[in-house]
């Protein structure tokens, strides 16, 4: 592997372990300071941060198989994104269900509508293009990306900070893919522009969604 290629696998590497320690590091922040703001303890509650939780240390893993060149391994390994990923999407439309009652429960659903929206996309997208290295290492770390957005509000919150601070460190994320491509190739690749592209626009549905009257109506009605 030349230097440019280990740049690159690290890169990813080190950025979805940043990831992992946002996600984690945002609910256990917002845990010790606002025990209040919890959801209900629950079993699913339990299940769907379990489930996110293998998510990212599986990313994390993945990353670190191909930077180690254990391609075989990663392969194999990869099969159980599968299971995990289709535990995110059953059990984050159950918790919008479960929770649809609370204050906060529709801003929740319409936030978490997108997100999974967007996971579903960019995850089919990295099945599609497993076999395109460039292409399926990018949807997979923007299918993270897509999801790690009530971590960030989390440690938004955690840090006694105007609670919009999140989406700007959201969008600052996702920017990053694109300012990495530039600066290892010259050029953003494709996968990027779509990635950014999807999770931009899901960020442009939900602050104009969440004072939306229409949409209120539909996932009452949806919900009820």
């Amino acid at each position: 592997m030349n230097n440019l290629s280990n740049h690159r696998t690290s890169f990813y590497f080190y950025f979805n372990l940043f990831i992992l320690i946002l996600a984690i590091g945002g609910f256990v922040i917002n845990a010790l300071v606002h025990p209040d703001t919890l959801p209900p303890a629950s079993a699913l509650v339990y299940i769907h941060g379990a489930i996110m939780f293998l998510w990212y240390i599986l990313i994390v893993v993945q990353s670190k198989l191909v930077r180690s060149r254990k391609i075989s391994l990663h392969k194999k390994l990869g099969k159980s994104s599968l299971l995990l990923a289709l535990g995110i999407v059953i059990t984050g439309i159950w918790m919008s269900m479960v929770h649809y009652s609370r204050p906060d429960g529709f801003l929740f659903s319409t936030i978490n509508t997108f997100i999974l929206i967007n996971f579903i996309i960019l995850y089919s997208l990295a099945l599609i293009n497993r076999h395109r290295p460039e292409f399926h290492k990018r949807y997979m770390t923007f299918a993270s990306l897509a999801a790690v957005f009530p971590a960030l509000g989390r440690i938004i919150l955690g840090l006694n900070l105007n609670e919009y601070l999140s989406v700007p460190l959201w969008i600052l994320l996702v920017l990053v893919m694109g300012v990495f491509d530039l600066k290892s190739q010259k050029k953003i690749h494709l996968a990027t522009i779509i990635g950014s592209a999807l999770i931009f626009l899901g960020i442009a549905l939900i602050l104009v969604l969440m004072e939306n009257a229409a949409w209120k109506e539909f996932l009452d009605r949806l919900m009820s």
